[in-house]
Order: C-alpha cells, then sequence, then structure tokens
C-alpha cells in the first residue's frame, strides 16, 4: 500500500535565524512521527540563501536522535560533489545511529550555480554518478579493492566500520527525470522520485520503468514517489487563502530554473529539466490546481485528489511538501494534523478496500 511521506524544504523564514530555523525543521519531523508519517526527506544546496541545507546528513543525524519510527532520508545527496568512500560511510553511521531506518537518496545535481561553486563539470554528472555509485555498492558490499577510474579513486583493504544495518545497504532513492536515469534506475529495482511532474509524465513514466524492471529480472513492484504541494484547513476558501501567497512565493524556483535555461546555462544532459522549468513556471494557481500538481483544500478534497492519483499511478509513496516557502510554522504543523487526522484515513480506508476487491476478484 502507498505510504506517506514528506519532502521538507529549508527555506528561511523572515524574522527567524538559521538557529531557529534548523530547530523548527527538527520539530516538523517530531510532528511528522507524532502524526504517523512513514518517511520524511531533506534535500542538499549549496551557497544557497534559499535553501541553506548544504548537508541532508548533518540533518538526518539529528533528527534521529529525537525519533523512534519514521525512516529518514535525503532527497538527494548530489554524488558528483563528494568522495564516494566518505559518503558510503556517512550512509553505514546513519543507518547505525537511526537503527536502519535510513533512506539513501542519490542524484548527480541540477543547479549550474553549485557545479560552479564546486568546479564540477555539470556535463559530465552522469558518468560521475555511475561511478560513483558502482563504488558505494562495493564498499557496502565490505568488498577490499582499488578503484582508479575517470573521476574517482578509492584503495579500500579494511572492513567497512561501521557496516550497514540494512543488507546489503539501506533503501536507495533516486531522482529520475530523464529516460537514462529511469532505465538505471529499474535496472537496479531502485525507487526512483519526480518532483512536480504532471500526470502525463507520470503516467508515460512508470510504463517505462516498469518494461525496464521487469526485463532485468526484477518483480513488478512499486517504486514510483512523486511530490506533491498540500495544505489542508477547514475550509476551500480558508486553505486558498492562506496558502496561495505562500505557494506563488515558493513556485518561484522554477522560475529561476526557468531563466538559467533561457541563459543557456543548463547542459544539453539537462533537457528533461530545461523543457519542465519554463512549462511550471508559467502556471497559474489554478492551472496548478487543475493539473493535479498542488492539493490545497478540506480534508475531503485532498484525499479525493490523492484518490485520483493512485487510481492513475502505481505510488511507493507520496512525497508531500507541507512548507511553502517562509509559511510560517504554526500553518505547516497545523496542515500535517490535520492531513494526519482526516485525510490519511480516508484515504487508507479507500486503499485498503480497493485491494480487497482486487483480491477477490
Amino acid at each position: 500500500m502507498m505510504r506517506f511521506g514528506i519532502w521538507s524544504p529549508t527555506n528561511p523564514r523572515e524574522g527567524v535565524s538559521p538557529v531557529e530555523l534548523y530547530r523548527q525543521q527538527i520539530q516538523e519531523v517530531q510532528v511528522a512521527e507524532e502524526c504517523g508519517f512513514d518517511h520524511i526527506w531533506f534535500y542538499e544546496h549549496h551557497l544557497s540563501p534559499t535553501g541553506p541545507m548544504p548537508s541532508p546528513n548533518l540533518m538526518i543525524a539529528a533528527a534521529g536522535s529525537v525519533t523512534n519510527r519514521i525512516r529518514l532520508g535525503s532527497m538527494v545527496n548530489i554524488l558528483p560533489y563528494r568522495n564516494p568512500l566518505i559518503l558510503a560511510e556517512e550512509a553505514a553511521m546513519l543507518d547505525t545511529l537511526t537503527n536502519g531506518r535510513l533512506d539513501w537518496g542519490v542524484g548527480r545535481g541540477l543547479k549550474p550555480l553549485e557545479f560552479d561553486a564546486f568546479c564540477v563539470p555539470q556535463a559530465r554528472s552522469r558518468e560521475m554518478f555511475l561511478e560513483h555509485m558502482e563504488i558505494a555498492k562495493r564498499i557496502w558490499a565490505d568488498e577490499n579493492f582499488e578503484h582508479h577510474g575517470e573521476f574517482y579513486h578509492v584503495n579500500k583493504q579494511t572492513p567497512l566500520t561501521p557496516p550497514c544495518v540494512q543488507k546489503p545497504h539501506p533503501p536507495l532513492y533516486v531522482s529520475a527525470q530523464s529516460e537514462e536515469s529511469l532505465r538505471w534506475a529499474a535496472q537496479n529495482d531502485t525507487h526512483f522520485c519526480q518532483i512536480d511532474a504532471l500526470y502525463e509524465e507520470c503516467e508515460r513514466d512508470q510504463v517505462f520503468y516498469r518494461n525496464v524492471q521487469i526485463a532485468s529480472g526484477h518483480k513488478p513492484e512499486p517504486r514510483m514517489v512523486i511530490t506533491r504541494e498540500i495544505y489542508v484547513a477547514e475550509a476551500m476558501e480558508q486553505a486558498r487563502e492562506e496558502a496561495q501567497p505562500w505557494l506563488l512565493r515558493y513556485w518561484q524556483l522554477w522560475h529561476r530554473y526557468a531563466q538559467l535555461t533561457h541563459e543557456g546555462r543548463m547542459p544539453d544532459e539537462y533537457e528533461k529539466w530545461r523543457q519542465r522549468a519554463p512549462m511550471l513556471a508559467k502556471m497559474s494557481f489554478d492551472e496548478l490546481n487543475e493539473r493535479g500538481l498542488i492539493m490545497i483544500g478540506t480534508a475531503d478534497h485532498v484525499a479525493n485528489r490523492i484518490l485520483e492519483h493512485t487510481d492513475r499511478l502505481d505510488l511507493a509513496a507520496l512525497a508531500c511538501v507541507f512548507k511553502f516557502g517562509g509559511m510560517p510554522q504554526e500553518r505547516l504543523l497545523g496542515s500535517m494534523r490535520l492531513f494526519s487526522e482526516k485525510v490519511m484515513p480516508q484515504v487508507k480506508a479507500a486503499l485498503h478496500d480497493k485491494s480487497r476487491a482486487l483480491n477477490a476478484a
């Protein structure tokens, strides 16, 4: 059955210090666990005033110390920026600190300004990603080996300490929008995550993934995770009034990526993003709602929109985005609690009934 997760952006709030901002994000994790969410994921951004989260792994470590059940993950660790041995060891240590609750999200990065800051060629990010993952899997398997590749050099001759709690390694999640990324994910039977993807894009990519998944000898299990911006209130007009201003400010991120595309800063290897960013940037609030990219309204409205998704998509998890930019903490937590109290039970009951009907058929 589809699981409920949260994709937790780290956006500054006016008048809130960095110390308090991180404290509030840890509080969000604690409330997520209290509310029964299954996962929470953090992103990675560097030298980013609008998203100060240079290490999702430090946030996972902090969150692990104040939670007991919820799974904690990166969405994603950007592999071209990091040494594969160090990052594989960090994953094993985080899996130990959380007692096997780690979800390990990986990706090749997106923001040209970050690649420039690290002096890393963005056009080669796919090759770097693939070489990095090849090394990481050997480290988690505790092989002793030497690797001398195009981008990385590793000489591992002693045991991985600590080892991963989850075997052979924590579950992998990969950001996959392009056919090449989808193929890698399916061949490795890895969860794939799509950010603000339209219904028709998800349906197309789901079919492609499933065909490659089966052809690669894996069972046809659901692996898709999608993000959706969600806000729940007691009345439709209240929800729109409280959420719309913050959502539109948050949505400016797509305007920034569209501008980078217009300036020719996005390499050819990021064609899917070059297409998606301008399209999303042009959408009005009402169009975002009509196209199913946002779910803002009463509990019944949001539950029905989620069930529309599950009718069309075989989702492993829904990654709910409750925080829109600098939205006040009390609104964020209030929406999460209403979702837990009134949306989750409706969706779970409907999916349970659907599963029983299919099994009886």
